[in-house]
């Protein structure tokens, strides 16, 4: 897998949190948050410093498919795995987010993203050949997502998985844009990664769970290989790869986009003065974003006949997608 040394020089080598035993509040340790801080790592909580230290933690139920080594962090999502039906969290330390020494502003976030498959990757993405913007066929990108979120509260993870009820108009950003594109009006929005191919070209997307406004896609590289990746950024507003991120939306307000939360350790018994903040990350099911992208990307409300518009959509043809954090 690409080397991403260059990346970790940005937020500074995350370190991984290995908790032990579970309590009731956020992250998958279900740390103590009170005013916005981590007052207690629940359970004899440590940092995976080696592989090894992270045995426990993956023993454990809703823990992610996780390797790291000297250089990188990577979760892994896998076809037909337990994750893509359920989820997994994890917890990770970082430092400071308001040293200006290390990173710019609070919800600075570089997130590594990548896609793999044992024969070319032209074998797995579908073709989405177009000669404007207004023409993309989104639908081929829904063949391989990996929906994410990051920060969630107690209960917030598994009310996302139910998917995202209908909320009041006011909750839209554009009311009457959202509902001519089939959206509905959402009291949050979390991200889907997704992958598809253009002429010998794969394009990559990291789109608003439940947007009907379609997200710029980037080109990656060529598809006659069996791996792909792309770094995002986001700055505070969403994520962007080398082009503006929209401004405003139609099915939810700017403001309700899910946003990186770093929650400074207070807890005495943390002792690391370099990494003490608490940021937890999350791989969705695909039951958190099977009724909208269904609905807005491949109209499965005006034909239900269509690949992937079953209640069992996979929404993965390629083996493997992951992501480094």
């Amino acid at each position: 897998m690409t080397s991403v040394t260059f990346f970790f020089r940005f937020v500074a080598i995350v370190l991984l949190v290995v908790s032990i035993v579970y309590c009731d509040l956020v992250g998958h340790g279900k740390h103590e948050l009170v005013n916005g801080k981590i007052v207690k790592l629940r359970g004899n909580t440590k940092i995976a410093e080696k592989p090894e230290d992270l045995e426990l933690y993956k023993s454990k139920e809703g823990s992610c498919d996780v390797e790291m080594d000297a250089e990188n962090i990577t979760i892994w999502y896998l076809k037909h795995s337990t994750t893509t039906k359920e989820g997994c969290s994890i917890d990770l330390v970082v430092p400071d987010p308001n040293n200006p020494n290390i990173i710019k502003n609070k919800y600075d976030l570089l997130m590594f993203f990548g896609i793999q498959h044992n024969k070319e990757l032209s074998d797995c993405l579908m073709d989405v050949p177009f000669d404007k913007a207004d023409n993309f066929n989104y639908s081929a990108i829904a063949t391989n997502l990996l929906p994410f979120s990051f920060s969630l509260r107690n209960g917030e993870f598994d009310g996302v998985k139910k998917g995202y009820p209908e909320r009041h108009k006011n909750y839209c950003g554009d009311v009457l844009k959202c509902y001519n594109k089939g959206g509905k009006c959402l009291d949050v929005a979390d991200y889907t990664v997704g992958w598809a191919r253009t002429l010998k070209y794969i394009r990559s997307i990291i789109h608003p769970i439940g947007e009907t406004d379609y997200s710029a896609t980037v080109h990656i590289t060529e598809h006659d290989q069996h791996e792909a990746d792309a770094h995002y950024y986001f700055d505070g507003m969403g994520f962007r790869f080398y082009t503006e991120v929209p401004k405003t939306y139609s099915c939810f307000k700017h403001e309700n986009v899910r946003r990186p939360e770093k929650w400074k350790i207070t807890d005495r018994d943390h002792n690391d003065r370099i990494y003490n903040h608490l940021y937890t990350f999350h791989i969705l099911p695909i039951t958190s974003m099977q009724m909208s992208m269904q609905n807005i990307w491949i109209k499965c409300d005006k034909d239900a006949n269509k690949e992937n518009c079953n209640e069992n959509a996979a929404f993965q043809q390629c083996d493997k997608m992951f992501v480094t954090v």
